[in-house]
Parts: structure tokens; C-alpha cells; sequence
């Protein structure tokens, strides 16, 4: 992120059920933020709040002139935050081969409302992605996206109500076994 100084940088790496290697990526590397799934499950953060979280310190820094930097993300995070994990579980209960209406239809609520709200993309890796076992493939959906795509909205709301006035241009990496090098 140094060597550019435009961009963010929203990483993914392995990590399903333990942030271990994200954490000590964040060690060697010192990023901007390191969200672990750890931490997420505790705090019961959800993806309104990490995204609030990554906001206040792209603000902090576009305030120092740094418009750029680095957040690392565990690829199994999104089963920890709670409204997707709740939405995974709906979805896997109802099987394989249902259509988007379909599956629409049969969630909750609150489930069917987080499902639309979702990009074309993600709401495609969810619904399409399934196992042997009918299950949806949490390590393939692009996290990284997701908070990038996030982020990206807040602060073009912020920005129209005049109260952001950095720059903000991203780029999503998915590195997998990759982080553990070394």
C-alpha cells in the first residue's frame, strides 16, 4: 500500500474457524486494520459495524493525507458475523438446486432482506457454490469484496453529506495458503 499510496488494499487469507495466520500476517506486515473471527465472535460485531470499524479508520488517515492502506481478513469470516451465519444456516437447511426466488421466498425475514441486499456477485457465490453435502462453500464467497463493496457505499454517503472528503479507491486480493509462506 506504501509503494502506490492510492489504493486500499482489502486481503483475504486462510482461515476458516481460527485467524492464526491472518494474525501473524498482521505481525510481520503491521496492516491498518486486522479483523480475526475470534474477536467478531465475541464482540457479535456484524457487518454494519466492522464496516463503521474500517470507515473511522479510512477517515483518520484520509485526514493525515494517507488515502491508502492495508485490512486483512480471514477468508471464514463471514460465518462469524451473525446475520450471515444465521442466513448460511437458513439456506443450507433448504438444500441444493432451489432458484433465488425460491430460496427468497422460504428465508426469514431478516434473512431474505440481508440476501437482496447483497451484490449480484456475492448473492451468486451463496446461492450457486454448494458442497457435495448441498452446503454453501464460505471459503470461496470474496469477503473481501463484500467489505470493499461495503466501505465503498459509507463513505459515498459520507462523502455526499459533506463529511468525507478523502479519497477512496480499492482493490480486493484473495491469497489463501499464500499467507502462510514464509
Amino acid at each position: 500500500a506504501l509503494s502506490t499510496q492510492k489504493y486500499y488494499h482489502f486481503c483475504r487469507l486462510m482461515g476458516r474457524s481460527a485467524s492464526n495466520v491472518v494474525l501473524e500476517v498482521a505481525l510481520q506486515t503491521n496492516p491498518n486494520m486486522c479483523i480475526l473471527c475470534e474477536e467478531v465472535a465475541a464482540l457479535n460485531l456484524s457487518l454494519k459495524q466492522l464496516t463503521e470499524q474500517a470507515v473511522e479508520m479510512i477517515r483518520r488517515r484520509a485526514q493525515a493525507g494517507k488515502n491508502y492502506g492495508t485490512i486483512l481478513i480471514p477468508e471464514g469470516l463471514i460465518e462469524f458475523i451473525p446475520e450471515f451465519s444465521s442466513m448460511i444456516a437458513e439456506i443450507n437447511d433448504l438444500g441444493d438446486g432451489l432458484t433465488e426466488k425460491e430460496v427468497l421466498a422460504a428465508l426469514s425475514e431478516k434473512s431474505a432482506e440481508l440476501l437482496r441486499f447483497l451484490p449480484d456477485f456475492l448473492r451468486r457465490e451463496i446461492l450457486l457454490d454448494r458442497d457435495p453435502h448441498g452446503n454453501v462453500q464460505v471459503a470461496k464467497i470474496e469477503t473481501e469484496k463484500l467489505l470493499s463493496w461495503c466501505v465503498s457505499m459509507e463513505l459515498t454517503r459520507l462523502r455526499t453529506a459533506g463529511e468525507y472528503q478523502g479519497t477512496f479507491a480499492a482493490q480486493s486480493h484473495a491469497f489463501g495458503y499464500v499467507g502462510r509462506a514464509g
